[in-house]
C-alpha cells in the first residue's frame, strides 16, 4: 500500500475485463465475486471493462446482457469502461514502441508463428522507418487480412516469442464502426488499459499466468504505471460446458435453445432456472481464492440452493384432490 500511495494512489483498484462475444457463465461468477469483493474489502472500487478488441465475434447484445448480469448478482461498478475507448492512445503507443526498436511489421503467417520454439521472424530486424511506414500501411487499409502483424520485439518463457500486438480485420466494429480496420490483441491491450484505469490488482484466472512477463514488460517498456498480476484457479465444473466457444456450437447446432437453456450453466440459464443470485454468490465464495486447480460437482450448487430456499422459501399446505365428506354424527361428536 506505500507503493501506491507514492504513486499517487490511495485506493485498491481492480476491474472485471469479460469479451463481449456471449453470455457469462458461473466461472465468470466467480471471478465477478474476486474483483468485486477485493476492491470492497479494501474501500477500493471496481471497473467493469467490456474487452471488446474482436469485431469478428462480439455483439452488443452481449454487452446489454453481461452488464444486466453482473449487477442481477448484486454488484455495482464504479464505471463501465470499454478497451475501444482507449483504442486512439493504444495506437499512438504502438508508434512509440516502433520508435523504440520494440515492434516491428511481420509478414508471417498464424501457422509460421504457431508450434514448439518457433524461430524468430525474419522481419525481425527490419528498420525502424520501414516499420513505421508499413505500419501506417496497415492503418489505412493497404494490406489484406493475414498479410501484415505489428508484433512485440521480447521473449517471453521459453518456446515462445514476439506476440502479435495489432493484426487486420475488415469487420465494422459495434461501437466505433468503420473507423479501424486494424484491431489490438489481448496480449497488447489488457495491461495497457490496466495501466490507463490505474489498476492496482490486476486479478486473472491462472491460465493467463504464461502472460505475466509481457504484461510486465509492455508496461515497462512504454514507461507507464504498471499493476500487479495475480492469478487464481478458474471454476471447472464435472459434467457440463461452460466455454463460450463450445457452447455456442451448442446453440448453433441446435443441441440447445439458447444461451438461457435451462441444462446450462450461464448465468442467465440459471436464473431462469428460479436459482438466486444469492445462491450463487455463496457458492463461489466457498469455494476460496487458490491457485490449485480443482473440479467441482454441480451438487454442491444444489446444496446450497437447498439451503437458501429452506430459510426463504414461503411454505403452503395444499391438498390436490379433496373428496368432499359428510360427518353425520357432527352434533353429537361437539
Amino acid at each position: 500500500m506505500r507503493i501506491l500511495l507514492l504513486l499517487g494512489l490511495n485506493q485498491v483498484v481492480t476491474r472485471f475485463p469479460p469479451e463481449p462475444n456471449g453470455i457469462l457463465h458461473i466461472g465468470h461468477a466467480k471471478a465477478i465475486n474476486i474483483d468485486f469483493g477485493t476492491a470492497k474489502a479494501k474501500g477500493g472500487i471496481t471497473y467493469l471493462r467490456l474487452d471488446d478488441t474482436n469485431p469478428e465475434a462480439e455483439d452488443e447484445r452481449y454487452v446489454n446482457e453481461i452488464i444486466e448480469m453482473v449487477k442481477w448478482l448484486g454488484f455495482n461498478p464504479y464505471k463501465i469502461t470499454h478497451s475501444s475507448d482507449y483504442f486512439d492512445q493504444l495506437y499512438e503507443w504502438a508508434y512509440v514502441l516502433i520508435n523504440k526498436g520494440l515492434a516491428y511489421v511481420c509478414h508471417q503467417g498464424i501457422e509460421e508463428m504457431r508450434g514448439f520454439d518457433p524461430p524468430p521472424s525474419p522481419w525481425r530486424d527490419r528498420p525502424i522507418e520501414e516499420s513505421i511506414k508499413l505500419f501506417e500501411g496497415m492503418k489505412n487499409g493497404a494490406f489484406n487480412e493475414g498479410e501484415a502483424t505489428l508484433r512485440l520485439k521480447l521473449t517471453m518463457e521459453d518456446s515462445k516469442q514476439d506476440p502479435v500486438a495489432f493484426r487486420i480485420k475488415f469487420l465494422p466494429h459495434h461501437r466505433t464502426k468503420d473507423k479501424w480496420c486494424i484491431y489490438p490483441t489481448y496480449d497488447y491491450t489488457h495491461c495497457l488499459c490496466d495501466s490507463i484505469e490505474k489498476v492496482t490488482h490486476s486479478l486473472c484466472t491462472k491460465e493467463f499466468q504464461t502472460r505475466r512477463s509481457s504484461y510486465y514488460w509492455l508496461c515497462n517498456a512504454l514507461d507507464v504505471y504498471c499493476p500487479t498480476q495475480w492469478e487464481f484457479s478458474r471454476l471447472n465444473l464435472s459434467y457440463t460446458v461452460v466455454s463460450k466457444r463450445k457452447l455456442l456450437k451448442l446453440i448453433q447446432s441446435g443441441v440447445v435453445s439458447d444461451w438461457d437453456d435451462p441444462r446450462l450453466f450461464t448465468l442467465t440459464a440459471l436464473r431462469r432456472r428460479g436459482i438466486p443470485p444469492e445462491v450463487i454468490n455463496k457458492f463461489v465464495e466457498s469455494l476460496g481464492v487458490t491457485v490449485a486447480q480443482t473440479l467441482i460437482d454441480p451438487v454442491m450448487l444444489d446444496a446450497f440452493c437447498r439451503d437458501y430456499l429452506n430459510i426463504t422459501a414461503p411454505r403452503t399446505m395444499a391438498v390436490l384432490e379433496p373428496l368432499k365428506i359428510k360427518i353425520k354424527n357432527f352434533a353429537e361428536l361437539g
